[in-house]
């Protein structure tokens, strides 16, 4: 991946200690993957990782679960996303660049009436 040169144009400083991440489309009926991947780099409102799946495309919407576990008894929060980017980075693996539009709340105690 090639370093660009000049001023830093983003608003949110990254992260770029390794995060445990839970990506699935939105959309299992065009297609249907779940993958558990680290991350490259992660702000509050975005994240970059690389995979090797070739379903992503720019535009399309992801569930993302980010420090996910697998554990008994976790809490993993969920969050909507959309692909901005996708980068070649070689040997077969891309660069994914999601934005996360907005997090989930399902079965708490929010939806209780």
């Amino acid at each position: 991946m090639a370093r660009l040169t000049g001023p830093e144009r983003r608003r949110k400083a990254r992260l770029r200690f390794p995060q445990t991440l839970r990506v699935r489309p939105s959309d299992p009926e065009r297609h249907d993957f779940d993958e558990i991947l680290p991350t490259v780099n992660i702000a509050r409102d975005n994240v970059y990782f690389a995979s090797k799946n070739e379903f992503y495309a720019a535009g399309m919407r992801l569930f993302i679960t980010c420090s996910y576990s697998d554990g008994l008894g976790s809490i993993n929060s969920e969050s909507l996303g959309r692909v901005v980017r996708i980068d070649d980075l070689g040997h077969g693996r891309r660069g994914i660049a999601v934005e996360i539009l907005m997090p989930l709340y399902l079965g708490g105690k929010e939806t209780l009436k």
